[in-house]
């Protein structure tokens, strides 16, 4: 083989192995999945119950992560997203095997360990509702919110144990992923919106679910990369690319969602430098690419150019849903701890 030849393999292969890095399975408003596979309407369950046994957070079996992480500073709680695709009920069990090896393999090493050399992370297990009500139309499924209620309830149980057992006054980081995002604004809502313990919220990452204007009465977007006590948020999709869920909202005169570039972590519109790209999480738990990624915020989507490797473009899809954390792992880490810094700065130590 000539040297070219081998060159040429080698930036295959490299172009290849980027496309790994979105094997991360999730849900979301703005999700284009492959691991769902559309149900027969006379198979699914006419009612929620009889419901799985609800999880008692006294036990360690029902947390994905329970205090993992560098004892530092502040605490982190993290809600996953959606790993239940396949089955009949409409919510998990939370003694699921199989569902819990997927949400421990993948959101927890691509999503959540973002945050290990931040401090202690907390994720506990819920019983997350089925994918189907993600796609469901909303008329079409009374049973989408029953699920989905039984699943913050989980959660929000799993938050009060955290208050009353693991809460020791430090700083607090919320974060989640689709459907995670979607119970972790309620958990902002209810907990932090205007109240005590709003004030030690360092910072939101709220990821792949659309936050708008009225989400929040006090709590606001985070505009630049050292801003304290609000939210990040955005969800990845390809430049020039919108969704059907989005054009649908655009039509009906709604509002755009709230988001942020977390390459620059701006909201300007403007496409980052190549440099402000720190790398990605690979599916070996290896940070690589630095410098391959350039996008822009557009109208409240984060649009992502092709990744600038050899056969980007046949890389590029439209919609980097299962990307949002990995994609961007270490402009997360390095800004979730500027954050902290600023929010010592500005508020002193609690």
């Amino acid at each position: 083989m000539s040297d070219m030849g081998e060159v040429i393999n080698k930036n295959q292969r490299l172009a290849a192995s980027f496309l790994a890095v979105l094997f991360i399975a999730g849900c979301g408003e703005s999700v284009q999945d492959n691991g769902y596979v559309h149900e027969d309407g006379n198979l699914i369950p006419s009612s929620i119950y009889p419901l799985p046994e609800k999880p008692d957070y006294a036990l360690t079996e029902n947390w994905s992560l329970m205090g993992v992480g560098e004892d530092k500073t502040v605490d982190v709680f993290y809600v996953h997203p959606t790993m239940y695709y396949e089955g009949r009920e409409w919510v998990a069990d939370v003694e699921d095997e199989a569902i819990n090896r997927t949400v421990d393999f993948w959101p927890m090493r691509h999503q959540a360990s973002v945050f290990f050399d931040i401090g202690r992370v907390f994720a506990p297990r819920y019983r997350q509702a089925h994918f189907r009500v993600f796609v469901f139309e909303e008329e079409e499924c009374e049973l989408c919110g029953d699920a989905l209620e039984v699943a913050y309830g989980d959660v929000r149980e799993s938050f009060l144990f955290w208050l009353k057992n693991f809460d020791r006054g430090k700083p607090i980081i919320i974060a989640g992923h689709s459907q995670g995002t979607f119970h972790a604004k309620r958990l902002l809502k209810e907990f932090f919106d205007g109240t005590e313990l709003g004030e030690r919220l360092v910072t939101s990452y709220l990821l792949g679910w659309g936050v708008y204007d009225g989400d929040f009465e006090t709590l606001e977007p985070c505009e630049s990369k050292g801003d304290v006590n609000c939210y990040c948020s955005w969800m990845t999709y390809a430049t020039g690319y919108t969704p059907v869920w989005y054009d649908k909202r655009m039509a009906a005169g709604l509002d755009i969602p709230k988001c942020i570039n977390p390459m620059s972590w701006d909201c300007s519109g403007e496409v980052n430098d190549c440099k402000d790209h720190l790398g990605v999480l690979t599916e070996k738990q290896k940070i690589r690419y630095k410098g391959k990624l350039t996008g822009r915020v557009h109208e409240g989507l984060l649009w992502l150019d092709p990744p600038h490797v050899l056969g980007g473009k046949l890389l590029h899809q439209d919609n980097w849903h299962e990307g949002d954390y990995n994609l961007f792992h270490s402009n997360i880490q390095v800004n979730v701890a500027e954050r902290i810094g600023n929010f010592f700065v500005e508020r002193g130590n609690l």
